[in-house]
């Protein structure tokens, strides 16, 4: 289907999601790659009911869309989106009940906290460490949205934690555009959209939580690159059998470690370099295309494959035309 410079398709979805859409709007500024095209229509969902009708008025319509949260975790190609991308920007944190006791004045038990998908993860944690509440302090750092966290699960490795632990159900809209309340176990990489996430915390003391919080920082200072262009790791990391093929040390399973001793922190493609803070993180320098971290990336899997001869899948998520 033709959508670019469509009047018939402006003038459509203009009528049903109003005079906010826009056309043609360079992606990467929205990215935290920093690297993408246009966006045929491009449309700001402030609310959960917006995120909703906008969905729903694209599948009406068969139009393509995407759902652009915080930006991190993906690269959009050279040639952008041929479609509609919905840019999430719901922003309602609320605490919606608690269960437990009350022994000596101290309050136990659980605190029920719902935040909007579009919230971004670090502003989620900051509100529930000020708030006294215990279970996402270690993950302060975390780039991202709400949605994207629950969605994809985000790992935190100093000790292992996951954002799933805590999360209790989600509001999601169905493929059928139905609108259902569903438990943790039906979130992660789900294909229906995440509206609002539910976690269940535990109450804690706010100043021991913020300690946690910032060594959790200091940690990603010092094995992560900061402040540069890169939407997280590009691999994911291998599985125990393919690590025990690798013969990697103590099985591990990272691809950081695998992309380190194949050689490849010095690999450059143009703009795009790999980080020599960690290894399966991919740097744009300040010019860098999608074509050249494509060919980054493909370089980097050919050597580990070539060394280790295991096969490197991407954990980063192409977005558009490249």
């Amino acid at each position: 289907m033709e959508l670019r410079n469509s009047v018939t398709n402006m003038k459509k979805l203009q009528e049903l999601l109003g005079s906010t859409l826009k056309e043609q709007v360079t992606l990467a500024p929205y990215t935290t790659f920093n690297i993408g095209g246009p966006a045929d229509y491009f449309f700001e969902a402030r609310t959960c009911d917006d995120l909703a009708r906008a969905v729903i008025v694209a599948r009406e319509l068969h139009f393509p869309f995407f759902i652009l949260g915080g930006g991190s975790n993906i690269l959009v190609g050279d040639r952008g989106f041929r479609g509609l991308v919905i840019r999430n920007c719901t922003h309602t944190i609320a605490i919606k009940g608690a269960k437990g006791t009350i022994t000596g004045g101290i309050k136990t038990g659980s605190v029920y906290v719902e935040a909007d998908s579009g919230v971004p993860f670090n502003l989620l944690v900051r509100y529930t460490i000020d708030e006294g509440l215990q279970g996402l302090e270690m993950h302060l750092g975390l780039p991202g949205s709400v949605g994207g966290a629950a969605y994809m699960n985000s790992k935190w490795m100093n000790p292992p934690s996951y954002v799933g632990d805590v999360l209790f159900q989600a509001r999601i809209l169905t493929q059928e555009n139905e609108i259902q309340i569903v438990p943790k176990e039906q979130v992660h990489r789900s294909k229906d959209i995440i509206l609002s996430v539910v976690f269940e915390l535990q109450r804690g003391d706010k100043n021991i939580l913020w300690k946690t919080a910032n060594k959790s920082i200091e940690y990603r200072k010092n094995t992560q690159p900061q402040g540069v262009k890169t939407a997280g790791c590009v691999f994911k990391n291998i599985t125990q059998a393919e690590a025990i093929i690798a013969q990697t040390p103590d099985h591990t399973t990272s691809s950081g470690y695998l992309i380190d001793h194949a050689g490849c922190k010095d690999m450059v493609v143009g703009g795009a370099i790999v980080s020599t803070t960690h290894a399966n993180f991919i740097v744009n320098t300040g010019n860098a295309t999608a074509s050249d971290v494509l060919q980054l990336m493909r370089a980097i899997a050919e050597r580990v494959h070539s060394q280790f001869g295991v096969e490197m899948k991407e954990e980063v998520i192409r977005v558009g035309e490249f």
